[in-house]
């Protein structure tokens, strides 16, 4: 009894002295490695594109704001100052007044300049462009992966949820910026997929400790500390449930539409978009079950 109480205690502190990080040298040549896979670099091309997107978006709505603030200033006869200029000017200065009505001449042309030159690709048509063609990268990094298992890899069914969550986060962001979605909409979002990376980093943690703990089988092991982040050692990679899916194609979607929703010769039912932000709250709840839960893991078929 006593050896096998012994027995017990030595091998509940080998569980205990494990220490985890999330990378190390070993995780980080791993990524590295499968990274130059083909459907990886277009994931990771459709990550990099995302920040631009965005930029385009709010610099259109910057623009379009700078263009109302400098029709502020214009009637139907012309160039008039604001209120708050022409209303300090003596009325019996007419030097004054004409340099300051000069002034609001000039003001209002850089204003002009500036909306019309802010960013000459900050258009609609050039956002939605770049959004279908990210959107086809997104097709195509799994048809490849599909037909040349080769170029598969565990990183792989991390990193495409991955984009598509920095996608949908930084997109409906920007939307927002604009007022093109609901803030509370937005914060759905990000809630969810905050919550499910964190959940699939604790399983993930989890299952890589009970592995490790199964194959040294209690014994002593002189390097205990390993990487959670390491795709040629996880035991589990993400197999995105069916309504997760249909969660993800409606974000996108809704997102597609807000876009679409800019170009002026788009016309939207106005009963669309209102309609789809309470169905994708809907299915953003409803999918994150099944990554808090596990059952959106499987095994990698790791050693």
């Amino acid at each position: 009894p006593f050896l096998a109480d012994h027995d017990s205690k030595h091998k509940c502190n080998s569980i205990r002295s494990h220490t985890t990080m999330p990378l190390d040298q070993r995780a980080t040549n791993a990524i590295l490695s499968q990274i130059t896979s083909p459907p990886n670099i277009l994931t990771v091309s459709r990550i990099l594109a995302t920040p631009y997107l965005s930029y385009l978006l709010i610099s259109h709505h910057n623009s379009k704001s700078l263009t109302a603030a400098s029709a502020t200033v214009v009637d139907a006869g012309g160039i008039t100052a604001p209120a708050t200029i022409s209303s300090s000017i003596p009325p019996t200065d007419a030097a004054v007044d004409a340099t300051s009505t000069t002034a609001a001449t000039i003001s209002t042309e850089n204003i002009s300049t500036i909306a019309s030159n802010l960013d000459l690709s900050s258009t609609p048509e050039f956002a939605l462009s770049l959004f279908l063609l990210m959107g086809f990268t997104d097709f195509l990094d799994g048809y490849i992966a599909r037909r040349f298992p080769s170029t598969a890899t565990v990183l792989g069914t991390y990193l495409d949820p991955f984009a598509d969550k920095v996608f949908i986060s930084v997109t409906s962001v920007a939307l927002w910026y604009t007022g093109t979605l609901p803030g509370m909409l937005v914060g759905l979002w990000i809630a969810r997929d905050v919550g499910i990376v964190g959940s699939v980093y604790w399983l993930v943690r989890k299952e890589t400790v009970r592995k490790r703990d199964k194959n040294n089988d209690g014994e002593d092991d002189n390097n205990n500390s390993f990487a959670v982040m390491d795709p040629q050692n996880t035991p589990l990679k993400v197999q995105a449930s069916f309504m997760s899916k249909v969660n993800t194609t409606l974000q996108i979607g809704l997102i597609a539409l807000g876009i679409a929703g800019e170009v002026p010769y788009i016309d939207l039912p106005p009963e669309l978009m209102p309609s789809l932000f309470w169905i994708t709250a809907g299915t953003t709840i409803g999918s994150s079950l099944g990554y808090m839960d596990g059952s959106a893991l499987m095994k990698s078929g790791n050693k």
